[in-house]
Order: structure tokens, then sequence, then C-alpha cells
């Protein structure tokens, strides 16, 4: 019982800590220290060493010499997400043409039942609906190109934002949300069509609409 106990305030101090490194309440290079840090959250000092361990396997913390315990400048920003857009845009028209030479079938039903998973997302108001969206549909298409080490960098790439990405890179991906869905069906229309050509050019399309959010 009690080390279930122990394990819940482990968790929790760990979450609190968390939120308040993603919010910028510690900012990076900032030290952590137990002691300040279980006066606030009235609770003993080993969740909170606990915790920070646990961030530190994330990436949130680092361990230095003489410092001890500092946040990590681990953030990843709005140009770091734009950057990592043009690679991104790369694997989806790689597989598209992939799609188009080797006359490869598509499932439309998955395409479908990730839009249905998304509608019932933005209707039950969970956060960050367009990014998982968004995640799920380029791995689909990243399926067509057999090539695990595209599935490992998109993979990568998807923790990372969902971890380390700052307010202006969800608030990017959120104002352009409703874009990309109507994008994503008009490249599903096209590949149906055979016209390949036109979803090579909304590929390019959602780029720009992404850089034009972030820098409105």
């Amino acid at each position: 019982m009690e080390n279930k106990r122990r394990e819940t305030m482990e968790t929790i101090c760990y979450r609190e800590l968390k939120e308040r490194i993603q919010n910028g309440f510690y900012q990076p290079g900032e030290r952590l220290i137990e002691t300040k840090i279980s006066k606030e959250m009235n609770i003993s000092r080993t969740p909170v060493r606990k915790a920070i361990s646990m961030l530190t396997v994330d990436g949130f913390v680092e361990n230095t010499e003489y410092r001890g315990a500092i946040v990590a400048d681990s953030r990843l920003t709005k140009d770091d997400y734009i950057e990592m857009l043009d690679v991104l845009g790369l694997f989806l028209k790689h597989a598209i043409r992939r799609i188009e030479v080797k006359k490869l079938p598509i499932n439309y039903k998955r395409f479908e039942e990730k839009r249905l998973e998304l509608d019932w997302a933005l209707e039950s108001k969970k956060e960050r609906a367009y990014f998982y969206y968004g995640k799920s549909v380029l791995l689909e298409f990243i399926f067509y190109l057999k090539n695990d080490c595209y599935l490992e960098i998109v993979e990568d790439f998807s923790v990372k934002v969902e971890q380390f990405g700052t307010a202006e890179v969800f608030s990017i991906i959120e104002n352009s949300g409703k874009d990309f869905v109507k994008s994503i069906e008009q490249i599903l229309f096209s590949i149906r069509k055979e016209n390949y050509f036109k979803a090579l050019e909304v590929v390019d399309q959602i780029t720009e609409r992404q850089i034009l959010s972030a820098y409105r």
C-alpha cells in the first residue's frame, strides 16, 4: 500500500514538474532543488528525487557535476518545427510517387477511420487532436515506402514535438488543422483519380500554409 502511495506521488510530481518545464515556469539552465520542490508540493524528497530522475531519462533535465539537476534546453521551437516540415513533405511526396510508379492499392478505409477518430476527438474536446491526426495520417503514407528508417524518423520527430514542442508549435498545428484535413482529403481524391501531379501540389500547399500560420 505504501509503495502504491509513493509511486502515485512520484507520478504526480513528475507530471507537475514536466508541466512547469513545458510552460516555462522553470527555464533552461535553472536548478531543480529537491528541498524547495518538496516544500512547494508538500511531499517528501524521495518522490521528488525519483521524479527528477524520470525527467532526466525523458530529456527534460540533465545532471551537471557542480550544479546538480538543471532544466535541459530541449525545447522544439517553431523554427525547428518548420524546418522539419520540409523533410516530412519530401517523405510524403516520395510516398505519392511510389504509389504512382508501383500502382500500389490505397487502403482508403484506413484514412476514413483516421478522420472519424479526429471528428470524435474534436467533439470530445481532446487536446492535440489535430497533432495526433497528422501523425497517424503521415505514418499511413510513409508505410507505402516500406522503409523502417523513414518510419523511425517520423516517430522520433512526433515524440519530440509532443514532449518538447513549445506553445507556438501547437498553435501552428491547431490554427492550420482544418486546412490540413482538407488537404489530406484533396490528396486522397487526387490519388483516387490518378492525378498524382495535383496530389504533389497539395503537399507543397500544406507546408506553405503552416509557414504562413507560423509567421503571421
